[in-house]
């Protein structure tokens, strides 16, 4: 799996620190800490130590003295700084040997032609949200996303690919046109297919949603690949049409959505119509320092239709309590337990 630039820099820079003489009990807990983070970072970190303890023997042949005398180190952290497009100076101080400048040399080479694409070979990038958080991504071929609150996706382009997986929350994408180039989205069991358009995918409990504001998208359920494209789709939507599928179950019937609700929520404001209480809870717990919980499953399922504003999220047990038979319950200063009368 190619991994982005990124995660391979922050690979090297821990590689390095790890291997000199200054590394404290405080920064192994910082690397232990930044492996745990996603699976890509142990892989990309596993991927440089392997290269870096390759290397270790080099310094003492005269292929890595006479490299070494050929590559001056703050050549080379000039380079990098232009591969990876971040400063090296904590590197650079932590390396007093030259066998560890020089072994660094060749490792972040070896890493640059790791970095950089072959043709066709996809690059994959991994993108995530705090609690509250929104961020906009534009990607090589200029589509934009914006990434909801407590959101992940990791994307995978190349001349000949351009896909997303949305791992939770949501994302709303505006895709460059390219009909000789499909732009796919896989969440779940759900792919959908465009060619450029502009939609919004929200992956809530077991269910994925996905609403067009703009173009067509194609629909397609149980598995992703070219079989399910050589078929046809499931759902064909359109503008303003609205399906949702949950897992393991087929798609409901299109409904349709006021353009005005379509990623709403990147201009602050959280729309839910018609949609059961259990829902309700999770998505806009995305913008909640705490949580919220339901105290039965027929409270779960009662519907909801409602407007907030993504600040006003920590209120929102109090207005639900306005329009509906239960009552608030609070566990703790951010669990909150909604009950019935």
């Amino acid at each position: 799996m190619q991994l982005s630039d990124q995660v391979n820099q922050q690979a090297a820079e821990w590689v390095t620190l790890m291997q000199s003489v200054d590394g404290s009990a405080a920064d192994r807990q910082a690397l232990s800490d930044w492996l745990a983070e996603h699976a890509d970072h142990e892989e990309a970190y596993k991927q440089t130590e392997l290269l870096w303890q390759s290397l270790g023997d080099l310094a003492d042949t005269a292929e890595g003295r006479a490299l070494r005398k050929s590559v001056e180190f703050r050549s080379v952290a000039a380079r990098l700084r232009a591969l990876f497009m971040a400063p090296l100076v904590a590197i650079k101080n932590s390396i007093s040997e030259p066998r560890y400048a020089m072994a660094l040399a060749v490792v972040c080479l070896a890493i640059g032609s790791l970095i950089l694409p072959v043709a066709n070979d996809p690059v994959t990038a991994y993108y995530s949200t705090q609690r509250g958080e929104i961020e906009t991504i534009i990607l090589a071929d200029n589509t934009e996303i914006t990434l909801g609150a407590k959101s992940a996706i990791r994307t995978h382009i190349s001349e000949a690919e351009r896909s997303v997986e949305l791992l939770s929350g949501e994302a709303f994408f505006d895709v460059a046109k390219d009909r000789q180039k499909p732009f796919f989205v896989t969440v779940d069991d759900v792919l959908v297919e465009v060619v450029g358009t502009q939609f919004n995918v929200q992956k809530i409990q077991d269910a994925v949603n996905v609403a067009v504001l703009e173009g067509i998208v194609n629909v397609f359920g149980q598995g992703s690949g070219d079989s399910q494209s050589e078929s046809g789709p499931d759902v064909v939507l359109t503008a303003g049409q609205k399906v949702v599928k949950s897992y393991d179950r087929a798609f409901k019937s299109v409904t349709l959505v006021p353009t005005s609700d379509l990623g709403a929520w990147r201009l602050g404001r959280l729309i839910y119509r018609d949609i059961a209480l259990a829902d309700v809870v999770a998505d806009a717990g995305r913008y909640f320092d705490g949580k919220i919980l339901l105290q039965s499953e027929d409270l779960a399922d009662v519907k909801v239709t409602m407007t907030l504003r993504t600040d006003q999220v920590d209120q929102l047990p109090l207005m639900l309590a306005q329009t509906l038979p239960l009552k608030v319950h609070a566990v703790s200063d951010n669990i909150i337990l909604l009950k019935t009368l």
